[in-house]
């Protein structure tokens, strides 16, 4: 990685990509571009210096994506964003300044072209791995192999991306795969794939009843659920049982909003790299559990990293979270 994120924020005025904002407390710094794809470029330049691997998932839709930043944690790689048919100019301008021999595509040619993967040989890169499935819950086994064995595992809801990106960053430290579920029950591939483990010694479920059902829970070894009533509560349950078990440190902790998976995504890569969490919020109004959550750790707190531009996280709703 390149720089650290204290550094990030004493030098924000000399930084293209960041702004900070005065604030009686802590300093908070942003991170974002023109597109979600330009942040996804904007994050990794905040995180990396070089890297020989980079892994690029769909921006699109967030299925696939969901289980790569633990494949991007254990290679020490920035989790770049792409566009169905072709790179965005920032995507490979960052790719080739960060020196990439070796690229994961995450997802089939319907989620990513063939196109994507003539333009990274068009930059050299011709080390080119692509992880795909039938579907997103093998997609997320095949992922899960890649990031090889591990004493535990984190299953999520396939619908939805919010509890997913929640653990993300925490799944990346534990350096334990993310696994995709239907809300009745494991699918085939998973649940093939569970079976065949040996040293799993427990599943983490995260979500309520409402999205992964009891019966999921049978189907695993020792699972314990976290949860709450909605994406920020159970966001707020996420960092607060890590938190206070001394996985995230919270002195740097992301915000993003919980409304949309991109910046999210491509934040907790990066997150997990500094042993942060990505704190989630309503891009409106902060919910009362962010809030608590957010005061809870203020005091650990040495500045505040928001990911995405003004549209996506008004400046107004930051200083309502964090006042």
């Amino acid at each position: 990685m390149k720089k650290s994120i204290a550094l990030s924020l004493l030098l924000t005025l000399s930084l293209p990509f960041g702004q900070a904002f005065a604030a009686e407390g802590p300093p908070t710094y942003r991170i974002s571009g023109v597109d979600r794809y330009e942040t996804s470029a904007n994050i990794s330049y905040e995180g990396w210096e070089t890297s020989d691997v980079a892994v690029i998932a769909t921006g699109q839709d967030f299925p696939d994506a969901l289980s790569a930043t633990p494949l991007a944690y254990k290679y020490d790689a920035p989790l770049l964003l792409t566009g169905t048919k072709s790179l965005s100019d920032s995507v490979k301008g960052e790719l080739v300044d960060l020196e990439v021999s070796k690229v994961f595509l995450i997802g089939g040619a319907v989620a990513i072209s063939a196109n994507v993967e003539n333009q990274l040989k068009e930059l050299g890169i011709t080390d080119i791995t692509r992880i795909k499935g039938a579907d997103r819950y093998e997609t997320s086994v095949n992922i899960a192999k890649e990031v090889g064995p591990s004493e535990g595992i984190v299953v999520a809801a396939g619908q939805s991306f919010p509890d997913a990106l929640s653990i993300a960053p925490v799944a990346a430290q534990l350096e334990a795969p993310i696994l995709l579920t239907n809300k009745e029950g494991l699918p085939k591939s998973v649940a093939e794939y569970v079976d065949s483990l040996d040293s799993v010694s427990g599943s983490l479920v995260v979500g309520g009843e409402g999205v992964i059902s009891n019966n999921v829970m049978t189907q695993l070894p020792n699972p314990e659920r976290l949860s709450g009533k909605d994406r920020y509560e159970t966001n707020s349950e996420i960092i607060t049982y890590f938190a206070d078990e001394g996985i995230l440190d919270m002195d740097y902790p992301f915000i993003a909003t919980g409304q949309d998976f991109p910046d999210a995504l491509s934040a907790s890569a990066l997150a997990a790299g500094y042993y942060n969490g990505v704190i989630l919020t309503d891009p409106k109004k902060p919910y009362p559990s962010t809030k608590a959550t957010v005061k809870k750790y203020a005091d650990l707190a040495e500045g505040y990293i928001i990911v995405g531009g003004e549209k996506a996280l008004p400046t107004s709703v930051i200083n309502e979270l964090l006042k």
